[in-house]
């Protein structure tokens, strides 16, 4: 009789000690799901869905390009981007490394790769190496774009970008990584008109990760990654001698800085831009700069709204004393630039600044938090202020 209850005890205890484990395990599981939501990875913040290869793509390989040797396969890429704007097809990118010794032209056509880390078109030429994007609908997607070697920025000439719009339209550009350019990263000018941009990871440029200029119109810039970049991270320029003004671009949702030279977030001429959501951190001037400029004579300034962004640890450059957030003007007019909501935060030379010999008029500033401030928190010398509801002012 002892030894049935005692075989029932033993069984009762084996139960709680299973169920006990059980949920140990779960709990365990539960919080580490709590704690990935609340600590997103920062270094992972442009999504690279995987792109769907259309039926019928003409495949560049087919064409007579071979990955993974030291041949040129300029030329049959090309021939298969000509071919697939004749057929109306695009153009698929099988896995592997394929170098290019000049530019290559794409022409209302999509180029489509698995993956950056499967797809990977090589410039040889530093001087020589953009890729163009031309005509309507061109789509750019799922590869990546590197050069093998860089040449100084120079005279800043298009031709060693990554990637360079010369007046397209309905255009996308998405889930490419771009790793190193003589200048430019992605570099949209020409009166091009409709552009998307979204998901990229730029790394490295020799200049600006993204330029918007030459007029551009309608152009949206959401969830990429720019870090390294040589020069600002992302602008929008309009200068005096464009026909037209760089106008209605959105800026949104952006990781950028981490090491970049110049600004964060630019607006150096231009009209009806939306910069939100974006988080800058770590460049060596200012994190968001509106401005016109005499020394590169741009345009006017008007219509700009900032909202919700979070500027850290921007102005590092010692010579430099930018604060996170500048606005300057040295010749023409800045007007309706509205600052909503933003977090401005951990500045070496100051939180936010207003001047220049220019004409500045209204700038308003609602609800936004300045905290841990080097420097004047706030350094107004030029416009019309309007402040309410802000902390730290």
């Amino acid at each position: 009789m002892k030894k049935k209850n005692n075989r029932k005890l033993w069984w009762a205890i084996s139960v709680l000690v299973v169920a006990a484990a059980v949920l140990a395990i779960w709990r365990g599981a539960f919080f580490m799901r709590e704690e990935t939501k609340e600590e997103p990875n920062n270094e992972e913040t442009a999504q690279t869905a995987p792109v769907e290869i259309p039926q019928g793509a003409l495949s560049i390989v087919e064409g007579g390009a071979t990955p993974n040797d030291d041949t040129d396969d300029l030329a049959a890429i090309q021939a298969t981007l000509d071919r697939a704007a004749e057929q109306k097809q695009a153009v698929y990118i099988p896995p592997g490394n394929y170098r290019l010794s000049g530019i290559l032209v794409v022409k209302g056509v999509k180029l489509l790769g698995d993956g950056a880390d499967q797809a990977i078109l090589t410039s040889t030429a530093p001087d020589n190496g953009s890729i163009d994007v031309e005509g309507d609908g061109a789509v750019l997607a799922g590869f990546a774009h590197v050069y093998e070697k860089t040449v100084e920025r120079g005279n800043g000439a298009n031709d060693k970008n990554s990637i360079t719009v010369r007046g397209a339209t309905n255009f996308t550009i998405q889930a490419l990584q771009i790793t190193k350019s003589s200048t430019a990263g992605i570099f949209v000018g020409d009166e091009s008109s409709n552009g998307i941009i979204k998901d990229n990871k730029l790394t490295g440029t020799g200049a600006d990760g993204i330029h918007i200029t030459n007029g551009s119109t309608g152009i949206s810039i959401e969830n990429n990654s720019v870090r390294e970049a040589g020069d600002d991270t992302i602008a929008v320029v309009s200068y005096e001698e464009n026909p037209k003004v760089t106008s209605d671009i959105t800026i949104r949702g952006n990781d950028v800085g981490y090491g970049s030279k110049a600004r964060g977030i630019s607006v150096v001429g231009g009209e009806n831009v939306t910069i939100e959501n974006n988080k800058i951190r770590d460049t060596e001037m200012a994190g968001i700069y509106i401005s016109v400029e005499k020394e590169w004579d741009t345009r006017n300034v008007k219509n700009v709204v900032v909202n919700e962004n979070t500027i850290e640890h921007t102005g590092t450059r010692v010579a430099g004393e930018h604060p996170n957030i500048l606005v300057y003007a040295s010749q023409g007019n800045i007007d309706e630039v509205k600052f909503n909501g933003n977090t401005i935060a951990d500045s070496v030379h100051g939180g936010i600044g207003v001047w220049g010999s220019g004409q500045i008029g209204n700038i308003y500033f609602d609800a936004n938090k300045l905290e841990n401030t080097q420097g004047l928190a706030t350094n107004f010398k030029s416009g019309t202020i309007h402040s309410e509801g802000n902390i730290g002012f």
